[in-house]
């Protein structure tokens, strides 16, 4: 069979390479001898006429669609292009979407099947299937529609042994258009802490036994680790055949077993690998010591950020994340000197929060020694428990769920124009202060892009999400 996996163009500010697609392709490789094509239509910017043509071109005999829930409008537009284009291909979507939302996922009749949570395994199955002619209905962990019902089939167990997984398939793109910067306008417009050109990510866990009330939980509540040999072998790999001269590491919690963490660091520090490394994804605040940054500062580390979220205890025991507020604080404090460019996420407008609550937030981002800070308005993804309370309660979750930075479904005590008003001018009052401006400034790589990043900071504080 010939397969091609698609991400779509999106709001989504990143292009680094599809990681998840990657894993996919690796895993039918190892497991099958099927034609598997990557198409990023994000980091090539295509229009779905342009994505349609592709399609109609490369003929596969199944489509599949990696999604997150923001990404809903631009699956379902590439699910018409792909019937318009092949009708009788198979057309699958996988991601977070398919995972928190397959009923919605599938009222679209051009989506005929909906990959739920990790998919190697599954994905794999169901290709031999379709291409066999055998009954693929019984395979664990997807959905369908039969009969005008929909069918989720049952759980699978995740996997345990991740050394068993193979390295992304690297070779499926072509990774020098990733690197250079003509052919990644949106990575490097909205990636100001990028220091190099070649940057490649990496992900040495999977899944986070915190049971934070807003996540997907893709990837299960059971940390689930790659052996440090394993993931040392992926970093020798990434220098010395593709010439990677910058780690990003996206494990959900990366810190989580604070000794493997530093086991991992004292093997990179040996190795000599000379990489710089960021963690873009939020560490946890509260999982730290003082060996444990001075490892990374060792070790190439120049970009730490903090999945803060709340400055209020009784949201931090509500949402189920349960940070030390206090213990985030001099985390950061500690990190501060070290030198390290810092980050924080931060939330607004939890279930039934108060402005005053908010305040709470935007007041410890605001007094932190934290370099840049997102905050975004929290939105109820569909089926995770965070709507479930929220539809439980009452409120209205009829919304459509595609911007962080804009309510959707407001769930707090704040009315809906003031939540937002609150966040641009959290962000405002952040940046626009002359000792963080420096900060930001000395700490952040590309200093020679210097009036650029000013424009950054003062588009994003003024004009970007206006309307």
């Amino acid at each position: 069979m010939k397969i091609l996996l698609i991400r779509p163009h999106s709001e989504v500010p990143s292009s680094a390479p599809p990681l998840g697609l990657l894993y996919l392709t690796s895993y039918l490789k190892k497991h099958s001898t099927h034609e598997v094509e990557i198409l990023d239509a994000r980091l090539r910017e295509m229009d779905y006429d342009s994505i349609e043509t592709h399609i109609r071109n490369s003929k596969p005999d199944l489509v599949g669609v990696t999604a997150f829930s923001m990404e809903s409008v631009e699956a379902h537009e590439i699910a018409k292009c792909s019937k318009q284009a092949v009708p009788d291909a198979m057309f699958v979507v996988g991601g977070p979407y398919a995972t928190s939302d397959y009923m919605q996922t599938l009222e679209d009749t051009n989506v005929d099947v909906a990959m739920i949570g990790e998919a190697e395994m599954s994905f794999c199955q169901f290709v031999e299937a379709v291409n066999d002619g055998s009954d693929w209905k019984q395979i664990r962990e997807l959905a369908y529609r039969e009969n005008g019902e929909i069918i989720k089939t049952e759980a699978r167990e995740f996997i345990q042994e991740l050394d068993e997984l193979p390295y992304p398939a690297w070779d499926a793109v072509d990774l020098e258009e990733y690197f250079a910067h003509k052919n990644t306008r949106k990575r490097n417009a909205f990636n100001q802490h990028q220091a190099t050109q070649r940057v490649l990510s990496i992900q040495t866990t999977r899944g986070c036994p915190f049971r934070c009330s807003y996540c997907h939980k893709l990837f299960g509540k059971k940390l689930r680790k790659r052996s440090v040999e394993n993931v040392i072998g992926e970093l020798k790999l990434m220098k010395d055949k593709y010439g990677t001269t910058e780690i990003e590491i996206i494990d959900d919690i990366f810190n989580l077993d604070i000794e493997r963490a530093k086991q991992i660091f004292r093997r990179i520090i040996e190795e000599e690998f000379n990489f710089k490394i960021s963690f873009p994804n939020g560490l946890r605040t509260d999982s730290f010591d003082e060996e444990l940054l001075d490892l990374f500062k060792k070790g190439g580390v120049f970009r730490l950020v903090f999945a803060i979220e709340s400055g209020t205890p009784r949201i931090q025991k509500l949402i189920r994340k349960n940070l030390d507020l206090e213990k985030a604080w001099n985390t950061i404090e500690l990190a501060a000197k070290y030198n390290f460019s810092m980050g924080g996420f931060f939330m607004l407008g939890f279930l039934d929060e108060t402005e005053e609550e908010c305040w709470n937030t935007i007041n410890f981002a605001l007094k932190s020694k934290l370099h840049t800070a997102a905050f975004f308005v929290v939105t109820p993804f569909p089926n995770t428990d965070l709507w479930r309370q929220a539809l439980d309660m009452g409120y209205n979750l009829e919304a459509s769920y595609e911007c962080y930075q804009k309510v959707s479904a407001n769930i707090s005590k704040i009315p809906s124009k003031r939540l937002e008003q609150l966040r641009k001018f959290a962000f405002r009052r952040f940046y626009l202060n002359p000792k963080r401006l420096y900060g930001f400034m000395r700490t952040t790589p590309w200093r020679n892009r210097f009036w650029e990043k000013i424009w950054i900071l003062i588009a994003a504080s003024f004009f970007k999400y206006e309307k």
